[in-house]
Parts: C-alpha cells; sequence; structure tokens
C-alpha cells in the first residue's frame, strides 16, 4: 500500500463577493511510496502550495480525497485534526516558524510536549537528532542567535522528532544563501536516505534535484512527472530544467 493518496482532488474557491469562483485544482490524483521523496514544481498560482495545504489538512478539499496510510483525512474530526497532524505528519517551512521566546532546545521538543511525552523519552530522541543535524552547540541559544541555516535545521529537526510518517516542506531553501541550501537539502537527501518519506514544494530545480521523482502542476493540474531513476544529482537538475521550459512561458524561477 502507498503510504500517501491523492485521489481526484478539487478546490474552488469563492471570490469575496461570492459572485465569482476560482478553481486552484483541478482533479490532481497521485500517490508517494514510503520511502519516497517527492518534490512538487510549478508557477506561483499553479496549485502547488494549496495541494500541500489539503494534503496537511490545514484546508478542506473541496472533492475527491487524501489518503494517510489507508486512512482518509476527510473523515477525521475538526477536534482531532491537530492531535492527527502531530502524529504523522512534520512540517518544514520557508519562515521556519520557530518560537523566539524559546530556546532551540525548547522549539525542537514542543511537538513532543505537546504529545505529553515524558522527559526521559524526549532527552533519548533530541541527544542523537541533535548531533546529526549539527545543532549540539546551539541548543541553549535562541533563533534570533542563529543564521536562517541553523533555524531551518532546528525547524527540520523539530519535524523530525516526532518520528512523521511524512514531512512537508514548503521552499524550505527559499529564505537561505546558496551555502545554506546546500547544507540543507543535503540533509533532506540524508533523511530520505534512511527511510524518511518527504514531499517537498519548491520553485528551485537545485532543490528538486535532489528529490526521487518530481511532479510538475501548472493551471491547478498535474501536468507531467519526472523519475530520477540512475542520474546524479546534475543530470536530474538539467532534465528537470529541460521539463520546465516546456511547462512554462516564463513565469517559473529554474534558478
Amino acid at each position: 500500500m502507498e503510504l500517501l493518496q491523492v485521489q481526484n482532488v478539487k478546490k474552488v474557491y469563492n471570490t469575496r463577493l461570492g459572485g465569482q469562483q476560482f478553481t486552484a485544482l483541478k482533479n490532481v490524483t497521485f500517490e508517494i511510496a514510503r520511502g519516497e521523496f517527492v518534490a512538487i514544481m510549478g508557477a506561483s498560482g499553479s496549485g502547488k502550495t494549496t495541494l500541500l495545504n489539503i494534503i496537511a489538512s490545514l484546508d478542506k478539499a473541496t472533492g475527491g480525497d487524501v489518503i494517510l496510510e489507508g486512512r482518509s483525512i476527510k473523515s477525521i474530526k475538526d477536534r482531532e485534526l491537530s492531535a492527527f497532524r502531530r502524529k504523522n505528519l512534520g512540517f518544514v517551512f520557508q519562515d521556519f516558524n520557530l518560537l523566539d521566546t524559546f530556546s532551540i532546545k525548547d522549539n525542537i521538543l514542543l511537538p513532543l510536549v505537546l504529545s505529553n511525552e515524558n522527559l526521559e523519552e524526549m532527552e533519548s530522541r533530541l541527544k542523537p537528532l541533535a548531533h546529526r543535524l549539527g545543532l549540539e552547540q546551539l541548543l541553549n541559544k535562541f533563533p534570533y542567535e542563529v543564521s536562517g541555516g541553523e533555524k531551518q535545521r532546528t525547524a527540520m529537526a523539530r519535524a523530525v522528532i516526532t518520528e512523521p510518517k511524512l514531512i512537508l516542506a514548503d521552499e524550505p531553501t527559499g529564505a537561505l544563501d546558496s551555502k545554506a541550501s546546500s547544507k540543507v537539502l543535503n540533509l533532506f537527501e540524508d533523511l530520505h536516505k534512511n527511510g524518511q518519506t518527504i514531499m517537498m514544494v519548491t520553485h528551485s530545480s537545485m532543490a528538486a534535484s535532489f528529490a526521487s521523482r518530481v511532479l510538475f502542476i501548472k493551471d491547478g493540474e498535474l501536468f507531467s512527472q519526472l523519475y530520477r531513476g540512475n542520474d546524479n544529482n546534475k543530470e536530474f537538475f538539467d532534465k528537470i530544467v529541460s521539463n520546465l521550459s516546456v511547462l512554462s512561458d516564463g513565469g517559473v524561477d529554474i534558478g
């Protein structure tokens, strides 16, 4: 069984005055296997962030369904959604979403605190993860005291510490310089090699080249997809850029 199934997902928004409708997604269907690293690409306004929000249960589809490990998200009651997200999903965002009044350590542990995990278990998970992500010397610092790359690694640690079934990343390198981006992408690659399932929305062909598959969305529809196969990152990058040239009339950043 696939870990994630997106079945004929449609999303229609009403305008503020209710006189017109805008269709953001049109019957999008795909699956993600356990342990796969999938990138979603498309021009601004193509529907990729809307799709991510629906999979994250932060928004509701107008039609279709999202099934995570055999469970339909639309069957989950509103009061249970927060617990569902904490248990099953890890989030990494462009703007980090860290709490400035919490230390790096407390930011990482927050999902476990909210899940009422005991202190011993929290510490046992934190130590190897902080070492793996190079955060050991930063745990007592605050977000305003560290770099953007270090903030994103903190966000990754927070996403992973709950041992989620799926990590959802929205432009995780968008606010980083090239050196910090490379380090974050190498960490995503390492997580993937260790069996973590990842879905990443990105404008960056370089970021997408770390994935095992890229889905291209155009005007709310799944336009095409590209598999890495045996390609190295440079070879896959070149194919992604080529696909984007077909997809786009210039509205997609292929840097």
